[in-house]
């Protein structure tokens, strides 16, 4: 890794009382906020440190992470805590650990599945039902509709082309409809403009279409009138038309959400996590 990178080495060292300064060639980021109740483990303390890696070093998809004898030099530690950090990042997915010649630490892509799963447990906890995630999605599809229009990022734009083009390619009764209808949501959740909100829109979407797909809700789908509606929403993104997005928008949502909270019992079972 760059030399950058030997910055969160040191902090971590320097918080294990190995160390009795640190020098930082760049500002640190901002903390988390403290938590309160337990000591943060020391795994714990690596798994965020790699991850200040990643991030500094400009890593991305497919990148490796050094072997476990480099990291635990780098970061002043043993190899048996090393080892569940890097169990943490698998399990948040992060990072897949690979066996065999050339395997190790490899970071993988952001999932929005990965983040429903671990969303999907402490609503679960909650007792939250899928009536109050029905609720969620209808307050904010709309808006990222609306957000994608006065966005109009190109790329983001072509991908909306492409996903309502593959829709209209799919003939009446071929089950890929169903897929094909769902990418375009998973597309326009990701044209908002800003990280946070798109993330947490696929998520959103990932929890509900998995578990609506799952109980069997969208086989009476009237796939014309659902592709036609895509396709007026995607027009008025492309068109650059903010308000009228985020009309069709809503009456698509409250519409085809609208049905499935209707299903009996279905709206308010408890989201259960996975």
């Amino acid at each position: 890794m760059p030399r950058a990178t030997q910055r969160p080495a040191a902090a971590l060292a320097a918080q294990n009382g190995t160390e009795d300064t640190v020098a930082a060639p760049y500002p640190l980021p901002v903390p988390p906020p403290a938590r309160l109740g337990r000591a943060v483990k020391t795994s714990e303390r690596i798994a965020s440190a790699i991850v200040a890696d990643i991030v500094t070093s400009g890593l991305k998809e497919g990148d490796r992470l050094p072997n476990e004898m480099a990291m635990a030099s780098q970061f002043g530690v043993g190899r048996g805590s090393l080892r569940e950090a890097l169990r943490i990042l698998e399990v948040h997915g992060v990072i897949s650990l690979r066996s065999g010649p050339g395997g190790g630490p490899v970071i993988i892509a952001t999932d929005p599945r990965d983040v429903a799963r671990s969303f999907s447990l402490y609503l679960q906890l909650n007792r939250a039902t899928i009536r109050e995630l029905i609720q969620a999605r209808l307050f904010i599809e709309p808006v990222i509709a609306r957000m994608a229009a006065e966005t109009h990022e190109p790329a983001g734009l072509a991908r909306l082309s492409q996903a309502v083009a593959d829709e209209a390619a799919i003939p009446p009764g071929d089950p890929d409809f169903i897929t094909a209808s769902n990418n375009f949501h998973y597309v326009l959740a990701t044209l908002s403009g800003n990280k946070v909100i798109d993330l947490l829109a696929t998520s959103l979407k990932e929890l509900y279409t998995t578990r609506v797909v799952a109980a069997g809700l969208v086989n009476d789908l009237e796939h014309g009138q659902l592709r036609s509606e895509h396709q007026q929403i995607a027009k008025a993104i492309l068109d650059g038309n903010a308000a009228r997005a985020e009309r069709l928008a809503r009456k698509h949502t409250e519409y085809y959400l609208g049905l499935v909270a209707e299903y009996p019992g279905f709206a308010d079972s408890t989201i259960t996590w996975g």
